[in-house]
């Protein structure tokens, strides 16, 4: 029997957030560079890093509406219609130097079901995924970061090493900078079965499987 969206969240609720930077880790080009111990310890300095600069934004701000935030940080937010490219579901995109476009396709879909209103309103969807760009308008500005300052040797050849920034360490903070601007049930991973859940219910169980694996 196929499980109901509220029997998922309810246990979303209850992964743990090193389980939840492994789900992030696993979705990464660079998953197979990095052992399980450090991946551990680089989610945990992700998280706080997310967690602090987000208190940093409230304090300076002296908010914790993303809206409000963006407003006084200039950033220009547009609602597109667009949400399915290709075979993929896009909640948002951050654009540099200060775009952010929020699709309302996923958004609209996710809230046209009764059982998913239960759950999540529209207004915390559309926090949780404009936070989650405004902290990478954040990092852009800030050379100091600690997304963009953990690196990993992709290869050596006679004293030349190519590092590389790894993109789960930036999804997870803005994850956790997001989650603290909201203060939402779970991780803002858990959208990636709340929002594909109208768009394909055996894919949306499918995700909530994979993540399940590291809790």
């Amino acid at each position: 029997m196929s499980l109901t969206l509220q029997e998922m969240v309810v246990q979303l609720s209850k992964i743990s957030p090193i389980s939840w930077g492994m789900y992030a880790f696993s979705r990464d080009p660079l998953k197979n560079k990095i052992d399980d111990a450090t991946k551990k310890e680089m989610i945990e300095k992700a998280i706080d890093c997310g967690i602090k600069k987000a208190q940093w934004v409230i304090e300076t701000y002296k908010t914790n509406n993303p809206i409000e935030i963006a407003n006084q940080l200039g950033l220009q937010v547009n609602s597109v219609c667009k949400g399915q490219v290709a075979d993929r579901v896009l909640f948002a995109l951050f654009t540099p130097p200060n775009t952010i476009d929020i699709m309302e396709e996923p958004i609209e879909k996710a809230v046209s079901s009764l059982e998913t209103m239960n759950i999540i309103s529209k207004e915390t969807i559309y926090n949780l995924i404009l936070g989650h760009e405004i902290f990478h308008f954040l990092e852009e500005e800030d050379e100091s970061i600690y997304t963009r300052n953990e690196k990993i040797v992709l290869w050596n050849f006679f004293g030349i090493k190519n590092r590389s920034t790894i993109r789960a360490l930036s999804e997870i903070a803005g994850m956790y900078f997001s989650l603290t601007l909201t203060s939402f049930v779970c991780s803002p991973f858990a959208l990636d079965v709340i929002l594909y859940y109208n768009y394909n219910t055996k894919e949306s169980i499918k995700i909530y499987n994979d993540i399940l694996q590291f809790s």
